[in-house]
């Protein structure tokens, strides 16, 4: 599986839990202090979106740099591989763009919600 492709799928379940617990917090449910350190097993959404932003530029320039390599005569990269990691790279991309729409379109989902 293509990298970038796992860390949206982890991003988007994240965002799913969020909006879940958004529309029906759990009466049982401790309040978190903002200053509170949280458990090392824990991942922050920021931390989880910054990750899977670097994995899309990591693989854009990947197929940059292969592109750029076949383009200035290197024979020791088939044109095969430039064309799947291009590919790759589009295809995170494009995913990319899905969670921004989905979590554009969480916040003004939220913003909407009367309180």
């Amino acid at each position: 599986m293509i990298p970038a492709i796992g860390a949206m799928t982890s991003v988007l379940a994240e965002l799913q839990s969020l909006a879940s617990a958004a529309v029906a917090p759990r009466a049982d449910a401790p309040v978190a202090d903002a200053g509170a350190a949280g458990g090392a097993d824990q991942v922050s959404f920021a931390g989880a979106l910054r990750r899977a932003v670097g994995q899309v530029d990591g693989a854009i320039a990947a197929a940059d740099g292969k592109a750029q390599a076949f383009a200035g005569g290197d024979t020791e990269i088939p044109l095969s591989d430039v064309m799947v990691s291009l590919e790759q790279a589009n295809l995170s991309l494009q995913l990319a763009a899905g969670v921004r729409d989905k979590v554009v379109a969480a916040y003004t989902n939220i913003m909407n919600m009367q309180v």
